[in-house]
């Protein structure tokens, strides 16, 4: 047997004897916690009581709070950030954007009218280019 392979074998023993102590160690630790456990009651577990009014209404008014905030926060995104919204802040503006169409998933074509002009406009990735726009009739 050369040194190597008497070396890797005590260290199998030694691993062995190591998980099988670890082991043991921790069924005895564990056994002794249930039962231990099993012994006291639950400290936090009440009977059901009868529904009471005052957590009830304070339970109504938070949600109503929580509800007001989000409507407030809403008509506030609506009132004072209309440019990420698709308008201009506080003017009926020169650019409209009539119409956005994809046409696949990397093409979208838009039709814009700045001051009374239509213009229609083709993005693919990071390119914007305009395209002929036929006069309507």
């Amino acid at each position: 047997m050369t040194a190597l392979a008497s070396r890797s074998a005590k260290s199998s023993r030694a691993r062995r004897a190591l998980l099988s102590v670890f082991i043991a160690g921790s069924l005895l630790v564990h056994g002794g916690f249930a039962a231990a456990q099993a012994k006291e009651p639950i400290p936090f577990k009440r009977d059901a009581e009868a529904l009471d009014l005052g957590l009830a209404l304070r339970v109504a008014l938070a949600l109503g709070l929580v509800i007001a905030l989000g409507i407030g926060g809403v008509y506030a995104l609506k009132r004072f950030l209309p440019g990420s919204l698709g308008g201009a802040a506080g003017a009926s503006g020169r650019i409209k954007v009539l119409e956005v169409r994809r046409v696949t998933p990397r093409l979208t074509l838009f039709l814009v009218e700045i001051d009374g002009r239509t213009i229609a406009l083709a993005q693919s990735g990071d390119r914007v280019r305009p395209l002929p726009v036929p006069p309507r009739s």
